[in-house]
Formats: C-alpha cells, sequence, structure tokens
C-alpha cells in the first residue's frame, strides 16, 4: 500500500507498478547509483570541466557511497569561473538559464543550465510534493520569483494546476500589508514563500484580529527562523507548518517536509545527497551534521558531481513513520563561511540573532552589517505600522554572551534603526546575512 504522494511519484520514476508496493532503502540506492553512473559518462562524454575533472574515473567502479570518496568534488568557485564549462548539450537545448546572483551566492554571479526536461522533473516534484498540502479547487499565495517560463513561479503554478488548485501571486512580495489583501479576497488554503515574508504576514494577521480558518497549511522556504516565529505563524493562521529545502543548483526543488513524519524527505530520484565534514571532507555518520553535497542523476544541460552546497545539515537515521522510502534532511542550520568574526574571537551568525530579534511583536524584519573598522553592529527593523523600537531590545542584544564581551572588551556599538514602518520588509528572495563592511 502507497500513502505518500512521493512514494507514487517514485515507482513512476522506477518504471515500478504503482501496486507493488513500498521501494526498499537498498532497491532504491541501487537504482541510484545506476543513474550516478550514467550521469558520469555523460559529463565526461559531453563537459569540458568533467571531461578533465573525472580522467581516469572509471564510472562503473562506482558502485557505493563508500565509493563517493573517488570522485572529487565540485565547488562554486568552479562553476563561476567557467559555467559555459558545464554543459552537456548544444544552446538549442538549453529552455532556461538562470544566473545566480542571491544573497546565498557570493562573489561572481553563477549560471545554471536547464532543458526542458530538467525543469518538467522539478514541476513532477512541486506537483506529489504538494499533493498532501493543498486540495483540488484550493488556492494557494505563493511568494515566489520569476512567474516567466522556466521560472520557479512558473514552474509551481503548473504543478499547482495539476492538483486541480490554482496559484495566485502578488506583484510586490515586500508589500506585506497588500499581500494580506491579497491572502484574504483570494481565500487561498496554502502559504508559500520565504519564511521571514510569511513571518510578517502573520504578525499583520494577528493584529488585525482576523480569524484562524482560512489557512490551513504553509510551506517555508529559503531562509531558517527560530521556533518562535514558527509558532507565530501556526499560532496566528492555525495551520500546519512545513519547511523546503533546495537552491537553483537542484533545479529549485531539493527536499520537502513529510507531512505525517518529521524532517524533508529528498528528491530521490533527481539527486543523490552525501553529508561530508567540513573540515576533512570525508563522509559522516547519519545524524551527524556536516555539509551538504549532491550529485544529480537525471539533468542533461548540466549535470553536477559532488556539489559542495555550503548548506549544513543532516540525513535522519532511520525509516521514516509514514513508510516512504526516501531519506530525510534534517537540522539544516544555515550555511558556512557566513557568520561574522567578533574580536573576541568567537563567532556571531543570523541564526542568533533571530532568536533575540524576532520575539518582538511590532518586528517583521530586519537586516545587519557589521562595520569591522569601526566596530560598530548596525540593525535596520522593519516594524509593523504604528509600532516603535522595542525599549529592551538593546538591553536583549547587549546582554547577549558574545555581544556583551565585544560591548565591554572591545566598546562594539549596536545601533537600532527603523528602515520601514509601514508594513513593507527590506528582505529578497534568498538566506538573510549579515553583511560587513
Amino acid at each position: 500500500m502507497i500513502n505518500h504522494p512521493l512514494e507514487c511519484w517514485l515507482n513512476l520514476r522506477m518504471d515500478r507498478p504503482l501496486n507493488s508496493g513500498s521501494v526498499s532503502p537498498e532497491e532504491l540506492q541501487a537504482w541510484q547509483f545506476g543513474l550516478l553512473r550514467k550521469t558520469i559518462s555523460h559529463a565526461v562524454k559531453s563537459s569540458p570541466f568533467y571531461s578533465k575533472q573525472l580522467q581516469g574515473v572509471v564510472p562503473d567502479e562506482i558502485l557505493s557511497p563508500a565509493d563517493l570518496n573517488k570522485l572529487p568534488v565540485t565547488t562554486p568557485e568552479d562553476l563561476r569561473k567557467n559555467p559555459n564549462s558545464f554543459l552537456c548539450v548544444s544552446q538549442d537545448e538549453v529552455a532556461r538559464a538562470i544566473t545566480l546572483s542571491s544573497s546565498g551566492s557570493s562573489g561572481t554571479p553563477k549560471r545554471l543550465f536547464f532543458t526542458s526536461g530538467d525543469l518538467e522533473r522539478t514541476t513532477e516534484f512541486f506537483q506529489y510534493g504538494m499533493g498532501p498540502l493543498v486540495g483540488e479547487g484550493e488556492t494557494v499565495l505563493a511568494l515566489l520569483p520569476d512567474s516567466r517560463p522556466g521560472g520557479v513561479g512558473n514552474l509551481f503554478a503548473e504543478s499547482i494546476s495539476r492538483l486541480g488548485a490554482k496559484t495566485v501571486y502578488p506583484e510586490d512580495p515586500s508589500d506585506i500589508p497588500t499581500i494580506l489583501n491579497l491572502l484574504l479576497n483570494s481565500r487561498a488554503s496554502c502559504l508559500l514563500g520565504p519564511a521571514i515574508h510569511i513571518h510578517a504576514l502573520a504578525r499583520l494577521w494577528k493584529s488585525k484580529r482576523l480569524p484562524k480558518n482560512q489557512v490551513r497549511s504553509a510551506l517555508l522556504c529559503w531562509d531558517l527562523l527560530p521556533p518562535v516565529a514558527i509558532e507565530t505563524i501556526s499560532n496566528t493562521f492555525g495551520c500546519e507548518i512545513f519547511s523546503h529545502w533546495g537552491m537553483t543548483e537542484t533545479c529549485l526543488g531539493g527536499a520537502v517536509e513529510c507531512f505525517q513524519g518529521s524532517g524533508m524527505h529528498l528528491r530521490e530520484p533527481d539527486f543523490y545527497l552525501e553529508i561530508a565534514d567540513p573540515e576533512t571532507g570525508l563522509p559522516v555518520p547519519d545524524g551527524t551534521s556536516g555539509e551538504i553535497l549532491f550529485t544529480t542523476l537525471s539533468r542533461r544541460a548540466m549535470p553536477l558531481i559532488r556539489y559542495k552546497t555550503g548548506d549544513l545539515g543532516q540525513i535522519i537515521s532511520g525509516p521514516c513513520t509514514c513508510g516512504l522510502s526516501m531519506r530525510r534532511l534534517g537540522d539544516v542550520k544555515g550555511r558556512l563561511d557566513t557568520d561574522i568574526l567578533l574580536p573576541t574571537s568567537e563567532y556571531l551568525s543570523m541564526a542568533e540573532l533571530n532568536e533575540i530579534i524576532l520575539q518582538y511583536v511590532g518586528v517583521l524584519d530586519f537586516k545587519v552589517n557589521y562595520q569591522q573598522q569601526s566596530l560598530a553592529l548596525n540593525i535596520a527593523l522593519d516594524i509593523a505600522p504604528e509600532s516603535k523600537i522595542p525599549t529592551d531590545l538593546s538591553r536583549a542584544l547587549t546582554s547577549y554572551p558574545k555581544l556583551s564581551r565585544t560591548v565591554l572588551e572591545n566598546n562594539l556599538k549596536i545601533n537600532i534603526i527603523i528602515d520601514n514602518n509601514d508594513g513593507s520588509i527590506s528582505s529578497g528572495f534568498g538566506k538573510r546575512l549579515i553583511t560587513s563592511s
């Protein structure tokens, strides 16, 4: 008996009868490594980069996870240097090219290429992954970029239409009051978008004392928020909260939270994911946090082999209670090398500041800039209309141990200003980071 839509999709992709039951982990891994060997052959034959990078590699010798260490990693720097050298198809076969210059991608922009088949497989993942969250005749309010053909917004709308539902988009995803009106007028029962945007929407919704019975599910993307912010969303709308992990390099979709169990089920038909020790590069056991690496299994235009994402996460040990054989990604903590180093030799992360600042009712969002030379931490708040800077926010920040030590020992200045007070927020699409100047 197949209870999960993603299991149905997996059986379809593996050419198994739908009534054949769940796929065993061993069968799934064997099938994946068959695809992985084909990917290596395809890349070596057609990609100038991989023809050099994988010189001497024998695809038939890559039989199990233990063999992956025979393959060198691919870094974001490799991708930035010469993206065209990764191409395995002609430009005529490229249906979509995406230039990455988001906050989650520092330095020179990366350029990713996809065929129509690559994009179709992402649409399928969205379709089956969203099945438990939205039903026929319902409406999803999606805060997503790029509704052009092949863009993530367009792919998502197509996937939702296949479920017999529809998608509405705001014109300006930073204008939370207008989004609130769109949510009310559309009667959307499902929200999808960056966690900070949906958090801001929940704050305004609650301030207007609007009812809990409209939204029944929310899928949070891109950013990580503390439990207090997640609880704000859940309690305000009276809805279930689900998470999604992915990036443009995974062709936009990567893993979606289980609606019955815990953790995010990986998009196993289309990539194989590893967790490696950030310092040694060696694999770590399930349940241990490390850097997320992945190898594409079905990508035609631009396969990536052992790509270092810079994201931290872990594979959850053991089977999921839902019975789905796809592995689960859990405890995604953010990115490597994005924390700031304080003069006390301690690192400060955006996650820590989220914990302190987002607990205040009037705060919708915030930006942080650290000035290393003048030793100043500048925090710009986006607050709800008629709100003010929380009176004890400065004290909460200066009493946080890391910041307290830096204030006392190095005279760190913490400056708090209001950026927006009309209900709009500054964050765009992508991961929120502490900037340095």
